[in-house]
């Protein structure tokens, strides 16, 4: 099915706290329908699949001996 449809495509939300690295203040970039329901959202610090999540547990398992903030930077590349 191929639908065409005005939307409204914004950059202007904005997330995180901004206090440490963990969770910087970003722009979220987002899709609308002219009625307000988000279509899409993509944040580019939280974004991750189930896949990338085991991933980085699995990091985190091997180096506990490490701070979390580090294994984040190692694991983010």
């Amino acid at each position: 099915m191929i639908k065409t449809m005005e939307l409204i495509v914004t950059d202007l939300s904005k997330k995180g706290t901004g206090l440490h690295e963990l969770s910087p203040v970003r722009s979220l970039f987002e899709v609308y329908t002219k009625e307000g329901t988000l279509l899409a959202q993509h944040d580019s610090q939280g974004n991750y699949s189930v896949e990338d999540l085991i991933a980085f547990g699995k990091l985190c398992m091997s180096k506990s001996n490490l701070p979390i903030e580090k294994i984040f930077k190692e694991w983010k590349g």
